[in-house]
């Protein structure tokens, strides 16, 4: 995972949250200004019922569309989840490659394992989708339906405006300790 551009830590920003699936891929863009978070856009790019093939080309030409259009200043991804199907495991791969490989050479990517996320946007890191979707709703005041696969990859914009204010916070100057009045 890389580390959060501390200098940018402070000023405005707009995050591109991205949740890869083999079938569907989730995304989310907030802006943050100082403690103020809002949601740009969010949804997700359907690719279910095409070859492997096809759908890792969707994915890749979806997330090329939200780079053009939306111009996200940092990037956050949920890292791969593992579980005992390899098969599933190395499909999500493969559509995380593919969302990657949309991002350039160029792009900074910062990753975030799913419990990190859920206990940053929710402050439980085994939280359910439900209230995950819960706390989008709340912290970024949406309204309206908002997608499993959408609110996910929210979550992993807020985890990651979460992380560059805390490394903002601990890269800020010592501050010196108030003087008090009347004591020697």
């Amino acid at each position: 995972m890389a580390a959060p551009r501390v200098a940018g830590g402070r000023g405005p920003c707009r995050i591109l949250g991205l949740d890869p699936g083999s079938l569907r891929t989730g995304f989310g863009i907030i802006d943050i200004r100082g403690p103020d978070m809002g949601c740009v856009v969010h949804g997700r790019i359907e690719v279910k019922g095409a070859s492997l093939a096809q759908r890792m080309a969707r994915i890749h030409a979806g997330v090329s569309e939200l780079l053009e259009r939306y111009a996200p200043d940092e990037i956050a991804v949920e890292r791969v989840f593992v579980n005992k199907n390899i098969d599933s495991a190395l499909k999500l791969g493969q559509a995380r490659g593919a969302a990657l490989a949309a991002l350039g050479v160029d792009s900074v990517v910062f990753e975030y394992a799913p419990r990190a996320i859920k206990l940053a946007a929710v402050g439980f890191g085994a939280a359910d989708k439900v209230q995950v979707a819960h706390m989008m709703r709340q912290l970024l005041r949406i309204d309206g339906i908002l997608t499993p696969d959408a609110s996910d990859a929210l979550a992993v914009a807020v985890c990651h405006a979460q992380t560059r204010r805390l490394a903002a916070l601990v890269a800020a100057p010592d501050v010196a300790p108030l003087a008090s009045a009347g004591r020697r």
